[in-house]
Protein backbone atom coordinates (compact mmCIF):
# COMPACT_ATOMS: atom_id res chain seq x y z
CA UNK A 1 0.00 0.00 0.00
CA UNK A 2 1.22 3.42 -0.54
CA UNK A 3 0.45 6.78 0.86
CA UNK A 4 -1.79 9.04 -0.60
CA UNK A 5 -1.76 13.16 0.20
CA UNK A 6 -5.18 15.05 -0.80
CA UNK A 7 -4.54 18.64 -0.57
CA UNK A 8 -7.33 20.60 -0.63
CA UNK A 9 -7.06 24.94 -1.73
CA UNK A 10 -9.48 27.18 0.56
CA UNK A 11 -11.24 30.15 -0.65
CA UNK A 12 -13.85 31.92 1.04
CA UNK A 13 -13.82 28.87 3.25
CA UNK A 14 -14.96 26.49 0.35
CA UNK A 15 -13.02 24.49 -1.29
CA UNK A 16 -11.35 25.66 -4.44
CA UNK A 17 -8.95 23.37 -5.90
CA UNK A 18 -7.90 19.76 -4.82
CA UNK A 19 -4.67 17.90 -6.11
CA UNK A 20 -3.41 14.23 -5.11
CA UNK A 21 0.07 13.49 -4.58
CA UNK A 22 2.37 10.50 -3.24
CA UNK A 23 5.20 12.57 -1.95
CA UNK A 24 5.11 14.13 1.22
CA UNK A 25 4.58 18.08 0.31
CA UNK A 26 7.30 20.13 1.51
CA UNK A 27 6.71 23.37 3.25
CA UNK A 28 8.07 26.37 1.20
CA UNK A 29 10.71 28.62 2.99
CA UNK A 30 8.92 31.63 4.21
CA UNK A 31 6.00 29.35 5.73
CA UNK A 32 3.32 30.42 3.21
CA UNK A 33 2.73 27.48 1.36
CA UNK A 34 3.65 24.21 0.11
CA UNK A 35 5.40 22.55 -2.68
CA UNK A 36 4.21 19.18 -3.97
CA UNK A 37 4.18 17.13 -7.43
CA UNK A 38 0.48 16.33 -8.74
CA UNK A 39 -0.16 12.57 -8.91
CA UNK A 40 -2.35 13.21 -12.45
CA UNK A 41 -0.16 15.53 -14.17
CA UNK A 42 3.30 14.76 -13.12
CA UNK A 43 3.78 18.85 -12.89
CA UNK A 44 5.63 20.67 -9.49
CA UNK A 45 3.21 22.74 -7.76
CA UNK A 46 3.49 25.44 -5.19
CA UNK A 47 0.66 26.78 -2.86
CA UNK A 48 0.85 29.81 -1.01
CA UNK A 49 -2.14 30.83 1.24
CA UNK A 50 -4.85 28.35 2.88
CA UNK A 51 -4.53 24.71 2.30
CA UNK A 52 -5.53 21.49 3.88
CA UNK A 53 -3.48 17.79 3.22
CA UNK A 54 -4.97 14.92 4.26
CA UNK A 55 -3.22 11.89 4.23
CA UNK A 56 -5.42 8.05 3.36
CA UNK A 57 -3.26 4.90 2.69
CA UNK A 58 -4.49 3.67 -1.19
CA UNK A 59 -5.26 0.02 -0.33
CA UNK A 60 -8.60 0.23 -2.58
CA UNK A 61 -6.65 1.48 -5.53
CA UNK A 62 -4.04 -0.75 -5.52
CA UNK A 63 -6.36 -3.85 -4.82
CA UNK A 64 -8.87 -2.58 -7.91
CA UNK A 65 -5.47 -2.69 -9.76
CA UNK A 66 -4.41 -5.84 -9.00
CA UNK A 67 -7.85 -7.26 -10.00
CA UNK A 68 -8.08 -5.52 -13.55
CA UNK A 69 -4.56 -6.72 -13.86
CA UNK A 70 -6.24 -10.54 -13.01
CA UNK A 71 -9.38 -9.84 -14.91
CA UNK A 72 -7.04 -9.35 -18.14
CA UNK A 73 -4.90 -12.21 -17.15
CA UNK A 74 -8.30 -14.40 -17.29
CA UNK A 75 -9.40 -12.92 -20.82
CA UNK A 76 -6.46 -14.78 -21.90
CA UNK A 77 -7.25 -18.06 -21.03
CA UNK A 78 -9.57 -20.09 -23.06
CA UNK A 79 -12.85 -21.33 -21.69
CA UNK A 80 -13.82 -24.95 -22.57
CA UNK A 81 -17.37 -24.86 -23.90
CA UNK A 82 -19.95 -27.34 -22.14
CA UNK A 83 -20.78 -30.69 -24.47
CA UNK A 84 -23.96 -29.40 -26.36
CA UNK A 85 -27.28 -30.97 -25.16
CA UNK A 86 -28.52 -32.81 -28.51
CA UNK A 87 -31.85 -34.41 -27.25
CA UNK A 88 -29.92 -37.46 -27.48
CA UNK A 89 -29.88 -38.64 -24.05
CA UNK A 90 -33.35 -39.79 -22.86
CA UNK A 91 -33.94 -41.92 -19.49
CA UNK A 92 -36.65 -44.62 -20.32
Amino acid sequence: MRTIYAITMWSGGQAAKKWQTCEKPELLTHGTGIRFVCRDTKLAVELIGPVSIEEYESGKEDIEEIRDIHDLDMAEIPVRSQPEDNGNDQLH
